[in-house]
């Protein structure tokens, strides 16, 4: 039997011709609840579009078709199996109208719909639409006025259907009020039998075994539309408001043909591409909110692509321009990683990139780009986004350089990744209106000094290096810039031609894993090359760890070449040196330690550099983070010090004073001596504590706190000991010092001192 065209008051006629006569309307127990009154985002984006099809029907508008609706009668019921939604709907806008428009009475005999699904959803339909329940005078809003009738039952607040009727009832009711419709030429469109408001095709199933079977064999039209297939049809009715036929036409097919079939090779093995599209979506919509200087990312996709695309966008052409490349850019491209793989490469392969002319992405995870968007962009663990915003923008350079197919775009793409790579401070959601339309002018060949949002000390490096384009020294730059403790970043080099050759390889020799320990002694050696990160307090060094890289990366790219004086002057000389010497690189980093060390031995000046060098102990701490006591004359540090194991001093954390830990090591008797692991502020004072009687001393500027045992023979003892040893009699053990420019530095070694005695105290027993 064909499908008849008809209306929902259309139905409850008499039979003409093959149409049959329907006396009501009942959802079958099969059926689900009804759903389009529900809450949630996706439901509320269904109800909306669907109220406001119908809403602009019935107020004047186009008349709306709702495709076909199927079934089975049984003495003269409808029981839908395709359509419940919709005829629910249509039920729920009649009565509303009827009910208004004091029309409850003639509508009685097409207000016929009932739940089977639910008793109560039954039984509040019949109540509904009874005829002795008019509205009163304080009706207000639908949900309000039915919960306040006496006939309304508190078992129906449990009840999905009845509470999901309410909230369309709502809907209706507001969006109706909104669009100032006149009820009741609302209603006479509504039920007109000559060019109805509202109608669709009536297929009656009456060749199955059962309803049941029927839906069976039909349930994928008994599921709700998936996310993306909303999304495309509220996309192509968005499209269709301004923009040109051939535009709309083209779009639309590409989007159901060519720009899917790029999709299906990066399904993630479930066979669909809904979820690819919409995030790659989302990152085109993205980029074309931060070129507009906003985001809305609180806002639903849908409302985003609305606000970038929609007629009152003045760049809307462009941005659809943008769209279009954007996916047009990988039709017909049969290795779209290779495209990726021809300019990237993964971080380890970044000692070769250089020589194969490629930019090492240290970050990425994957350098196909594309592919790593479509599976995970606009996802977040936390805060943090999946595919980040620094791939957000290689991806948008790949775009662009496609787009208006630019020149030397690995020279420009390698620039852009020395400015943005663990640029964390500049590379945010806030600062991507200014980084957006920055890549888009780096990439299409405009200076350096064109670009906002990035960091000043990072392109001011990159203008010093762009004197070296075409020379033989490009090249070593850029294998420097792809160092993994240099990450494009080389503040740390003077860019001098005659010198920067060979400093360069012999950076790479010093800066093997397993020389860390020893390259940080011989280049604090050359000069005190730590940044300071606390008003004095705290200072950030090189470490041994090796699970430390981005430790020596801060240390390295922490200042501009301005601003970074001593540790260009102390790298310096450790890489001339190394670079001269025919030894092994490891033998050339101890030599540099050991001739500083004993030419402070010399001269007497056993200052805290010259600990932390002397003594492997005191350079031990994974971070390489220390604390210490800042002397105001010059603001060099003294003999108080924590050694940090973590990033942090306070909370839980374990920590070394560097001091004692040089002692503990150097007595060769550890095991009579508690391990030295501290806690709390580096103002707390730290005891080296004997484990048999408890005494202890204490590392301060002028020398050794002394602290006796308890017990009167011990204490005695103990004390002789330390008289022997130069100690005063209150309990101070004096190193001698001498002055240099206003402040005392000791002229003898106090790890030394301090082990004769530790030692000597053990060997007593005590």
């Amino acid at each position: 039997m064909k499908g008849h065209k008809t209306t929902f008051a259309g139905m409850f006629g008499h039979a003409a011709g093959e149409m049959p006569s329907v006396g009501r309307i009942e959802i079958p127990l099969i059926q689900r609840d009804y759903a389009q009154g529900r809450r949630g985002a996706l439901v509320e984006t269904i109800r909306h579009d669907f109220l406001d099809a119908l809403i602009g029907a019935v107020g004047g508008g186009e008349p709306l078709d709702l495709d076909f609706v199927y079934g089975e009668i049984e003495d003269s019921a409808l029981k839908p199996l395709d359509g419940q939604q919709r005829l629910t709907t249509l039920f729920l806008l009649h009565w509303y109208l009827a009910a208004r428009t004091d029309r409850l009475g003639d509508a009685e005999r097409i207000l016929k719909l009932t739940y089977a699904t639910r008793p109560t959803a039954e039984l509040f339909c019949r109540q509904l639409v009874n005829p002795q329940h008019p509205l009163t005078d304080d009706f207000a809003a639908p949900s309000e006025w039915i919960t306040n009738q006496s006939w309304y039952l508190y078992a129906w607040r449990h009840d999905p259907t009845v509470q999901a009727m309410l909230v369309m009832l709502d809907a209706i009711h507001d969006r109706l009020g909104q669009a100032h419709v006149d009820l009741e030429e609302a209603w006479s469109r509504l039920i007109a039998k000559d060019r109805p408001a509202v109608s669709f095709y009536f297929l009656p199933i009456d060749d199955m075994p059962s309803g049941d079977e029927l839906y069976i064999k039909m349930n994928s039209r008994g599921k709700p539309l998936t996310g993306f297939e909303n999304f495309k049809a509220r996309f192509e009715k968005l499209l269709a408001e301004g923009t040109d036929a051939e535009r709309f036409n083209r779009i639309i097919h590409k989007i159901d043909g060519a720009w899917t079939d790029v999709l299906w090779q990066f399904d993630g093995g479930d066979d669909i591409v809904d979820d690819e599209f919409l995030r790659y979506f989302e990152f085109v919509v993205e980029v074309c909110e931060w070129r507009d200087g906003e985001t809305m990312q609180s806002a639903t996709l849908f409302e985003r692509t609305e606000r970038a695309f929609g007629p009152a966008n003045p760049r809307r052409e462009q941005h659809l321009d943008f769209m279009e490349h954007a996916f047009d850019t990988w039709v017909g491209v049969d290795d779209v990683r290779e495209v990726f793989a021809s300019v990237f490469t993964e971080s380890d392969s970044a000692q070769t990139a250089a020589d194969q002319e490629k930019v090492p992405l240290f970050d990425a995870t994957d350098i196909n780009l594309f592919a790593s968007c479509l599976h995970s962009y606009g996802i977040k663990r936390g805060r943090n986004r999946q595919f980040s915003l620094a791939e957000t923008l290689f991806l948008l350079a790949v775009l662009v350089h496609r787009q208006y197919r630019t020149d030397n775009f690995a020279r420009r793409v390698r620039v852009l990744r020395n400015l943005i790579d663990l640029a964390d401070d500049e590379v945010r959601e806030a600062r991507m209106t200014d980084l957006v339309p920055g890549v888009e002018l780096l990439i299409r060949g405009a200076s350096l000094e064109e670009l906002r949002g990035f960091n000043p000390d990072r392109v001011r490096d990159e203008q010093a290096k762009q004197a070296f384009n075409g020379t033989d020294l490009e090249v070593v730059i850029h294998r420097l810039e792809d160092h993994p403790l240099l990450r494009g970043r080389i503040f740390a080099f003077d860019l001098e031609p005659a010198t920067l050759r060979a400093r360069a390889n012999a950076f790479v020799r010093i800066t093997e894993p397993d020389a860390w320990g020893l390259f940080a002694a011989a280049l604090l050696a050359k000069g005190d090359y730590g940044f300071d990160f606390g008003s004095g307090r705290i200072r950030q060094f090189g470490t041994r760890a090796a699970s430390q890289a981005s430790r020596w990366r801060e240390v390295f790219s922490h200042s501009g070449r301005g601003r970074n004086g001593e540790l260009r002057s102390a790298l310096a000389a450790l890489l001339d040196e190394v670079s001269a010497s025919d030894e092994p690189t490891l033998s050339s980093l101890e030599r540099a330690a050991a001739e500083f060390v004993t030419s402070r031995q010399a001269s007497g000046r056993h200052d805290w550099r010259y600990y932390l060098v002397a003594y492997p102990a005191m350079r031990e701490g994974e971070t390489g983070i220390y604390y210490g006591e800042h002397r105001p004359t010059r603001g060099i540090w003294g003999y108080s010090m924590c050694m940090l194991r973590t990033a942090s001093l306070t909370g839980s954390a374990y920590y070394r004073d560097p001091y004692l830990l040089a002692i503990y090591r150097a007595s060769a008797v550890e095991a009579r001596i508690n391990d030295p692991w501290f806690r709390g502020y580096e103002t707390a004072p730290r005891w080296l504590q004997l484990s048999r009687s408890g005494g202890g001393i204490r590392c301060v500027e002028e020398g050794f706190q002394l602290a006796a045992p308890q017990d009167a023979d011990a204490s005695n003892r103990f004390h002789a000991i330390c008289r022997a040893h130069g100690a005063t009699g209150t309990g101070f053990l004096p190193i001698r010092q001498v002055e240099v420019d206003g402040e005392l530095i000791d002229a003898e070694d106090r790890v030394v001192v301090g082990a004769a005695l530790v030692r000597a105290l053990v060997e007593a027993g005590i």
